[in-house]
């Protein structure tokens, strides 16, 4: 299947939709995406742990999700500890993974 990248600048409490792209995440990783989330501005704040969110992506990587988390919008914003599944990354790396090409990018 495809390589997606979803990548998530705005908190996911802060918008209507925001619930679902966990659920969006999970089905597409369930259809054998190799998908990879990047949490970046106001979207690492459900990656902190103990977040309602923050619990959801310690199963969201169980099926397969690579989420990362910008460590300069962590600092930024408190976050000392991330939730399970959780990596900290940095912009760089999201460069990177851009030139690596992806069949699909999605930004929130």
């Amino acid at each position: 299947m495809g390589r997606l990248l979803v990548v998530d600048s705005r908190d996911l409490t802060e918008y209507a939709k925001g619930p679902s792209l966990p659920l969006l995440v999970e089905e597409l990783c369930r259809q054998g995406h190799d998908v990879t989330l990047f949490l970046v501005e106001n979207g690492v704040i459900a990656a902190r742990r103990g977040a309602a969110a923050g619990i959801a992506f310690d199963a969201l990587s169980d099926t397969g999700a690579h989420i990362l988390a910008d460590d300069v919008s962590c600092r930024a914003r408190g976050i000392r500890e991330l939730a399970p599944g959780v990596s900290p990354s940095d912009l760089d790396h999201l460069a990177d993974k851009i030139a690596d090409g992806f069949d699909n990018i999605l930004w929130y």
